[in-house]
């Protein structure tokens, strides 16, 4: 048995049979230590479960907002209200590069890397669809609004297995952007081809 079964039996020790505790501490800032983000998010989905107040929860994070960042949070409000149309809406991004240059790499190495932008238009920036070459994959790319002003990224792979030679994957980005309604970032290198082991006898 692990340190966190032998935790979690001192846990349920400390409640009575009903899952209650006469005086259960109001700061429990010194257990989140002990949690990794996800469990934080599951331990906050649990505490709603139970009624927590998510008024007061959206309100309380606001409040660790600075002044910048809560007029974001208000335009965010206004946007889920009236809503934003990505044929009307428009809005300009600039990406801090359309371009990784990854050199001359050996067939079978797979890259990862970031590609920035900034919502520079005064409308909020949505990425309505991604596609991609065969040859690269998007792992992560903002799935809300990017308000004006705000910075985020789109993470992409390329795995270089059966690429010898020469290679360009694209990635096009379908947005309500002024003037195209897209953007296409792009991987550019060369993949050396993977040597093959010598057989014996030097065949």
């Amino acid at each position: 048995m692990n340190a966190r079964f032998f935790l979690i039996m001192f846990v349920c020790a400390s409640f009575n049979l009903k899952g209650q505790q006469s005086n259960p501490p109001a700061d429990i800032r010194s257990n989140l230590k002990t949690l990794s983000d996800n469990e934080k998010l599951k331990l906050l989905e649990y505490m709603r479960h139970m009624g927590a107040n998510l008024d007061k929860e959206v309100q309380h994070t606001y409040e660790q907002l600075n002044n910048e960042k809560r007029s974001r949070a208000l335009l965010y409000i206004e946007m889920q209200k009236t809503g934003v149309d990505a044929i009307t809406d428009r809005t300009t991004v600039k990406f801090t590069r359309d371009t990784v240059n990854f050199g001359e790499i050996e067939e079978g190495i797979v890259i990862l890397d970031t590609f920035q932008f900034t919502n520079t238009g005064k409308a909020p920036y949505i990425i309505k669809e991604v596609k991609s070459s065969c040859d690269c994959t998007v792992l992560k790319r903002p799935d809300y609004p990017v308000m004006p002003g705000e910075t985020s990224t789109l993470r992409v792979e390329f795995d270089s297995n059966g690429k010898a030679g020469s290679s360009q994957p694209g990635v096009i980005i379908y947005d309500n952007s002024i003037p195209n309604g897209r953007n296409i970032v792009y991987l550019k290198g060369s993949v050396v081809p993977r040597r093959k082991p010598k057989r014996p006898g030097g065949k």
